[in-house]
């Protein structure tokens, strides 16, 4: 930052957040701008054998963010009704015929991508793009058309990942876990769907009845496919039923045997877990980057207790901010001293501290 640069004397009604090192404000503004909604067409296609065709393409269009399409009857013609009808029509004998299924269905092609997103999913990039280009291909005019849908498509997920990944890191940062946590299933205690209801039924009441805090998410093993639970957690003291035990598990990436500390409640419950303890160190910083790995690949929203917050209130003093943080003249967010005072709509709150920070508004 310049020597002449200034800032204004007072910045009301800021969001602040943490990054990891410092405090960042965003000056409140008046822009109300939204964003533009855009129109997706309603097409009907036909799906026989994995492939897709564009049977037409009524001239209706529909918020691109609204979810509801009026249904249409799904119609399915099986190839031994078209042998039928054209043996009754040339006066011949039905012959046998495969049991090939042609479905018809009202949809989007965004609706159409989602799908085909999801099932390359764990696709490289550059492979998941080509599959879902070859696939929807039959749905557009041209080449060039279906290459830049896919392509503009892809790049608003690779987007969408991001926020998803920013937010996460944001509300993670704002909480004071002491657990990195992992959970999985034994097949005498659970199938992977009472699993899934238990673990999440437990830590919202622990949540609720104790105090705790968490956001994870759902993951599966490359090579066994068992579903797991990956989450940063916050256990106040003496809530935690059971003990600490400790096993020796060999660890078949690492080709090494290591010792693992299981929570004996979790055990009882569900089976193998996983209770690394979090200093504030450079294991929170591994746990959170192994978490953002897989936010993508699960393909499910994260799972978090309540009261998880990205930006909490303050009014800010011009002598605390320290500099812009880019020199981006469309930027205008300002890194803060490390003691900045808080102010609630005027009124002195305290120097910033888990403890004020709790007493003041939030937004997500």
């Amino acid at each position: 930052m310049e020597e002449s640069e200034q800032f204004d004397e007072w910045y009301p009604e800021a969001k602040v957040y943490f990054d990891g090192s410092h405090y960042i404000a965003i000056p409140h503004t008046t822009n109300s701008a939204r964003r533009r909604k855009h129109k997706q067409e309603i097409i009907i296609v036909s799906e026989q054998d994995g492939k897709l065709k564009l049977e037409k393409m009524p001239p209706v269009l529909i918020p691109d963010d609204e979810e509801e399409i009026e249904p249409l009857e799904p119609e399915q013609v099986t190839l031994e009704e078209v042998v039928e009808e054209a043996a009754k029509s040339e006066n011949k004998p039905v012959q046998e015929s495969g049991k090939a299924v042609k479905v018809k269905r009202r949809t989007t092609r965004k609706e159409i991508f989602e799908e085909l997103y999801k099932k390359y999913l764990y696709y490289s990039r550059r492979a998941r793009i080509k599959a879902i280009y070859e696939d929807m291909l039959p749905l557009f005019k041209t080449a060039d058309a279906c290459r830049s849908y896919v392509e503009s498509n892809a790049d608003r997920k690779r987007k969408n990942l991001i926020r998803r990944r920013m937010r996460f890191v944001r509300k993670a940062l704002n909480q004071e876990f002491n657990y990195f946590v992992t959970l999985t299933y034994d097949d005498k205690k659970h199938t992977e769907d009472s699993f899934k209801k238990a673990v999440k039924y437990q830590l919202q009441n622990f949540a609720t009845r104790k105090g705790w805090r968490y956001m994870g998410v759902w993951e599966r093993g490359k090579k066994t496919n068992r579903l797991h639970f990956h989450g940063l957690f916050y256990i106040p003291k003496g809530t935690l039923s059971g003990e600490f035990v400790v096993t020796r598990d060999y660890n078949f990436k690492k080709h090494t045997v290591r010792e693992v500390q299981q929570s004996s409640f979790f055990l009882d419950r569900f089976g193998r877990n996983e209770m690394e303890e979090l200093d504030g160190g450079p294991l929170f910083g591994y746990a959170l980057a192994y978490i953002l790995k897989y936010l993508e690949k699960t393909g499910e929203r994260i799972t978090c207790s309540k009261g998880l917050f990205m930006y909490f209130y303050s009014d800010i003093q011009g002598d605390e901010v320290i500099c812009k943080l880019s020199n981006d003249e469309h930027d205008n967010k300002l890194v803060l001293s490390d003691k900045f005072t808080c102010w609630d709509e005027g009124c002195k709150v305290g120097t910033v501290s888990p403890r004020t920070i709790a007493s003041l508004r939030k937004a997500n």
